[in-house]
């Protein structure tokens, strides 16, 4: 059996692997931590760019407490293709006049997971190339 030392303590440890079981611990939640500072810094840097209202109301209690109980009730599976969703998203965009009237009328509300939501917005698509042929 080769063995080699732990990139974070030294200790010896089969060869293969890059930290100890103590260390890969640690590791793992130093790295979750950083994941974590990461979103935080992204999300800060997004509503810096999004207009204030929209921030005020999406971290409003009024909308946590609807979109909650709207995952609730709709059993947290996407109403497109039945995995696990995560997001609320408006049917009409909040960012219309007849849509922020409507920011927290329930029927006014689809349950989604990440990638239709994604989808629903076109988002993170990849553009087509279109190759001239001869």
């Amino acid at each position: 059996m080769l063995l080699k030392s732990c990139a974070r303590c030294g200790a010896l440890i089969q060869y293969g692997g890059t930290y100890c079981r103590v260390c890969s611990d640690v590791v793992a939640k130093e790295n979750e931590l950083r994941r974590q500072e990461s979103v935080k810094r992204s999300n800060r840097k997004y509503n810096k760019t999004r207009e204030p209202k929209y921030t005020k109301f999406y971290n409003s209690k009024d909308w946590r407490v609807l979109s909650q109980s709207y995952m609730q009730d709709k059993g947290y599976k996407c109403e497109v293709c039945g995995q696990i969703a995560t997001e609320v998203h408006h049917i009409k965009p909040i960012q219309t006049d007849d849509g922020w009237n409507r920011r927290l009328d329930y029927d006014n509300l689809e349950l989604l997971c990440k990638q239709c939501h994604n989808d629903k917005h076109d988002r993170f698509k990849r553009r087509k190339r279109h190759f001239k042929r001869d």
